[in-house]
């Protein structure tokens, strides 16, 4: 009996079996919670890894949600923020958990607009949310990412083709790997 076929395409099945064997085990990968994918989305954002993992793992030691964010001082945050650099990212998420206490009733939206209505959170974060804290399908697309998918099209692709392309290529339920 032939061997049932994948339904992925070579590409995909390339991508998944790449994350499964270079994925590195991190903290953040290890939650759904959309406020703990939140926080290491933000701190992520030019900041090395091996800077990240204490100091997430601190924050969310001392913030476990956004209320408790929102009510320290933004100062305090800050604070719990060193290290990291980019001081106004911790601004922002401070800011974004006061608009989740807010709007939202101290949770994170699990919709693209609603995500990127938040301080700080832009087209990356938002998806980044949407897939790894809600499983969601749909193209995380950083500027490596772009450059894979514009190598595999064999030509530049513009920002908003490139983002379509992440989205159509991402397989089915599969979005959060």
């Amino acid at each position: 009996m032939p061997a049932p076929l994948s339904p992925f395409t070579p590409f995909q099945v390339a991508l998944l079996a790449w994350a499964d064997d270079l994925g590195r085990d991190l903290p953040w990968r290890r939650t759904r919670d959309p406020w703990a994918v939140l926080v290491s989305e933000l701190m992520l954002q030019q900041t090395q890894v091996v800077r990240v993992v204490p100091r997430y793992r601190a924050f969310l030691g001392r913030f476990p949600t956004p209320a408790a964010c929102a009510a320290a001082p933004v100062g305090e945050v800050v604070r719990a923020w060193a290290g990291l650099g980019y001081n106004r990212r911790a601004v922002h998420l401070h800011a974004a958990s006061t608009v989740l206490v807010e709007r939202f009733g101290g949770r994170l939206p699990a919709t693209l607009d609603e995500l990127r209505s938040l301080p700080g959170v832009g087209p990356y974060t938002a998806r980044a949310v949407l897939a790894f804290a809600h499983e969601a399908d749909v193209g995380v697309l950083d500027t490596n990412a772009a450059r894979v998918l514009a190598r595999v099209a064999g030509r530049r692709l513009a920002p908003g083709e490139a983002q379509a392309l992440a989205g159509s290529v991402v397989p089915p339920g599969t979005g959060w790997s």
